[in-house]
């Protein structure tokens, strides 16, 4: 039986693939927070301040569980 902080490789991928695509959508939720549009830019910033999080948590997911 596996340990509880070790993933099997599949695993792994897919929380790699997983903190990528949070990076990425960080990245674009920048982009929106700047809009001249002060609405879409509220919006932005909300949503940017909860991809951080998942990101952050995906990132500690990964050293965490890195053998």
């Amino acid at each position: 039986m596996a340990e509880v902080n070790t993933l099997g490789e599949r695993d792994a991928e897919k929380l790699v693939k997983a903190a990528q695509c949070a990076d990425l959508l960080v990245a674009d939720l920048r982009d929106l927070n700047i809009a001249e549009n002060p609405l879409l830019a509220e919006m932005g910033m909300e949503l940017l301040q909860q991809a951080a999080v998942l990101k952050q948590r995906l990132d500690r997911l990964a050293v965490i569980t890195k053998s």
